[in-house]
């Protein structure tokens, strides 16, 4: 098979397609944790749950059967 097969080339089309979530979940993560370690008072449980973001995430498909 030569690396130009269809069957085993991605195109970028479906490179964007299976990272895009995991990107999309760093960078709430990220901004999360930055955000939690600047500010203080209540906002404290929204940046607490965009920082586990990616730990709900790893939930919601563990137990999505």
């Amino acid at each position: 098979m030569s690396a130009g097969n269809p069957r085993t080339r991605l195109s970028s089309r479906r490179l964007v397609a299976i990272f895009m979530m995991p990107a999309l979940i760093f960078v709430i993560s990220l901004a999360g944790l930055v955000a939690a370690l600047l500010v203080e008072g209540t906002a404290d449980l929204f940046f607490a749950i965009a920082a586990g973001a990616g730990l709900l995430a790893a939930a919601a498909i563990i137990f999505r059967k």
